[in-house]
């Protein structure tokens, strides 16, 4: 795939467009004006004085912040996937674990122009218990509170924007790392299994990642299962087990909706990534397989992807594909509880699990948060200015400011009505640059 990048110009006029600015109030008519990497001016249709200026006619379109995905993982394609985000309109993306020198490799090359992919922030390696889940190149492996501890300062010192706590953290274990965390500055976020969604709130977690982690407080006590299954028998086997349980939770009982209340009491940014949850749970499934946007990612990737549902297809039979469908509608079900108590929603994907395809994906979990129980306006909002405020980068992107990065991507149609219509990326403006060659292919 091509995407062409046009260096930041003196002066690009932005004109004829609705401008949904990410604050949460509706799209109004304006023209926006750049000025090398920043947003000079913003005004009414034919206000701004822009002589001599670039100019892209956003006619019939929808002019907002770059959106921003809070949950991926760079690491296996990143020339191929970075191209990819930026031409889907997302511009910044938070990396949640992984080789903290391909990270360090990414910003470097970013920075310099050679990288074309979104600005990032990262985790570094995930903090995990022993045995890890994945492999050490991308994993910290502690045992005790003091090697959690000594893991956190290694951390700090390589200069990460987060941390990440991993399923095989305990709850002494992850208190430490959260006390810790705090003598740096650093928040911390979780994919959790040995500890409680409720536990890790207690402990002062800033992050919640996936809404998979509400297993153990809402699901039955005697059809829980733990990661042990994973690594003595598989993570097909393990994960069929774990459908069971979570299919006979109730997303709406009592201790669903006490934890949705602490959710939203504590203040934790809650990540649900239902789109990668979604494809997990539907990998028989021709629609979520043969996908328009299927076709997008990388081939590599494409064949790991095929070979996830062949393991899966040994496995499973008619039934457990059956508890997986039910268990996906209890997640949704439960973000919903989570909206309804006021809980912070981030928007993330996961990319590139199982036909999670970078960037492109980030559009069906608008779709889902939406049928979830938030309005496209919130949705976008939470995909702009909020995500930027939990990544601590409000200052630069996420809201059309005069001031901000300009961060911006023009939409034909309006998303604030139809959310499915942020799919439509016409133009992609990064810190000022003009991504051309923007893919512009709409799925039913």
């Amino acid at each position: 795939m091509s995407l062409g990048y046009v260096a930041p110009m003196s002066d690009l006029l932005i004109h004829g467009g609705n401008v949904f600015d990410g604050t949460g109030r509706p799209p109004f008519p304006a023209d926006i004006r750049i000025a090398g990497e920043r947003i000079a001016a913003i005004g009414p249709h034919g206000s701004l004085d822009a002589d001599g200026a670039a100019r892209i006619d956003a006619s019939g379109m929808t002019v907002m912040p770059g959106l921003i995905d809070a949950h991926v993982h760079l690491g296996r394609e990143p020339e191929h996937d970075g191209p990819l985000y930026v031409s889907a309109g997302v511009t910044t993306v938070r990396d949640t674990g992984g080789s903290l020198e391909r990270l360090a490799e990414l910003k470097r090359r970013r920075a310099d122009g050679t990288w074309k992919g979104p600005r990032v922030i990262g985790a570094g390696p995930l903090i995990d218990g022993e045995p890890p889940v994945w492999p050490r190149f991308m994993t910290s492996v502690v045992t005790t509170p003091e090697e959690a501890r000594r893991a956190v300062d290694a951390h700090a010192a390589d200069g990460v924007d987060l941390l990440k706590a991993y399923s095989g953290i305990d709850l002494p274990l992850l208190r430490a790392i959260i006390e810790r965390a705090r003598d740096h500055g650093l928040p911390v976020i979780g994919d959790l299994s040995r500890t409680s969604a409720s536990d890790a709130i207690d402990a002062g977690i800033n992050g919640l990642e996936h809404a998979s982690v509400m297993y153990d407080d809402i699901v039955p006590h005697e059809r829980r299962i733990s990661m042990r299954l994973f690594h003595e028998q598989g993570p097909a086997i393990w994960r069929r087990e774990w459908n069971r349980g979570l299919a006979a939770a109730d997303p709406h009982g009592p201790e669903a909706r006490t934890l949705a209340r602490r959710m939203a009491d504590s203040g934790v940014a809650f990540d649900p990534t239902l789109v990668v949850l979604e494809r997990l749970a539907h990998l028989n499934d021709p629609r979520i397989t043969n996908a328009p946007e299927v076709a997008l990612a990388a081939e590599t990737q494409r064949t790991m992807w095929r070979e996830r549902s062949a393991g899966r297809e040994r496995v499973f039979g008619p039934e457990d594909h059956a508890n997986a469908h039910r268990g996906f509608e209890v997640s949704v079900a439960f973000v919903g509880e989570a909206i309804d108590a006021g809980a912070t929603i981030l928007v993330g994907s996961d990319a590139p699990n199982p036909y999670v395809v970078p960037g492109w994906s980030l559009h069906r979990e608008l779709e889902l948060l939406v049928g979830a129980g938030l309005a496209p306006t919130d949705v976008l909002s939470r995909a702009t200015r909020g995500n930027a405020t939990a990544l601590r980068l409000g200052d630069l992107v996420g809201t059309i400011e005069t001031g901000k990065a300009a961060d911006i991507v023009a939409i034909a149609g309006d998303p604030t009505r139809d959310i499915r219509e942020t799919r439509n990326v016409r133009h992609v403006i990064q810190g000022g640059e003009v991504k051309e060659d923007v893919l512009t292919w709409t799925s039913a």
